[in-house]
């Protein structure tokens, strides 16, 4: 992996503890990364901080932490990437953001996603009470964390397309994170997280220009991260509901395969394919 350009290595859900010892002496030798897949055990997590990963990915299985484990890992100079969308230990966050929004009616997700998979996911709703909102007691922890100043990054899984990033950092604040701390989740942490952010993660002098231009301000309200107009990665400019070229080059997109199949969506955001099945 080194040889082939690899700089971080996934120790994925490693039974015992000396076989993820053995990885992380091998990245040790080779100078590479290591993130665990967190094992839903808060024991389990907490050898891995001992050992010293990079960090630990997805969520710690209990509703709180205490002093011994706040010592501990702000300690330790291992980082956290929650993953609050797909929290362990109860209901995930995804389900909540699916009860408290129509997903299904945003009109940028049903750009880029298959109508036939954003229905299937968001229209029919489950909801639990309040006090079942499993990924806000892990939020509330991500918080403690970073006060503690453990790094906590943003980690959207992979859910639900785009949008979860920005799930994740409204459930940061939910969780008692101040916008600026929620922002830098998203952003400079991860790049420092892997080495990074000579590069990447904050606008500076020397960094690569890669930004999103908003039309509101996330720092006065995170729900504002939402308003994305433009998108810049390396020196070109796009239109961000469309994905159409602005600049160097004014350019049309090419159409998705579900766009060429037909019936994607209509302006009420039902597809036809949707409505017949």
């Amino acid at each position: 992996m080194k040889a082939a350009g690899a700089f971080s290595v996934k120790s994925y859900n490693q039974p015992r503890r000396d076989q993820r010892q053995q990885v992380l002496t091998a990245a040790r030798e080779l100078g590479m990364l290591v993130v665990p897949e967190g094992g839903a055990l808060l024991q389990h997590n907490l050898t891995m901080v001992v050992d010293g990963h990079t960090g630990v990915e997805h969520a710690l299985p209990v509703a709180r932490v205490y002093d011994d484990v706040t010592q501990l890992w702000s300690q330790s100079g291992t980082g956290w990437t929650p993953t609050l969308g797909v929290a362990y230990g109860g209901w995930e966050g995804e389900n909540y953001w699916y009860a408290k929004e129509d997903a299904w009616a945003d009109e940028r997700l049903a750009t880029f996603v298959p109508r036939r998979l954003l229905d299937a996911r968001s229209r029919r709703r489950v909801i639990a009470p309040p006090e079942e909102h499993n990924h806000l007691a892990v939020a509330r922890i991500a918080k403690q964390l970073t006060d503690h100043g453990v790094s906590v990054q943003l980690g959207a899984h992979g859910q639900r397309e785009g949008l979860a990033a920005h799930w994740e950092l409204g459930s940061f604040g939910r969780g008692g994170m101040t916008p600026l701390e929620a922002l830098r989740a998203g952003t400079l942490n991860g790049a420092r997280y892997l080495g990074l952010d000579r590069d990447l993660g904050s606008l500076e002098p020397g960094k690569l220009a890669d930004l999103l231009v908003l039309d509101g301000n996330p720092l006065a309200d995170l729900h504002q991260s939402r308003t994305v107009r433009m998108t810049v990665v390396g020196g070109r400019v796009w239109d961000s509901a469309s994905l159409n070229e602005l600049w160097p080059t004014a350019a049309t997109r090419p159409p998705l395969f579900f766009e060429r199949e037909g019936g994607q969506a209509w302006p009420n955001g039902v597809s036809a394919t949707s409505a017949s099945d």
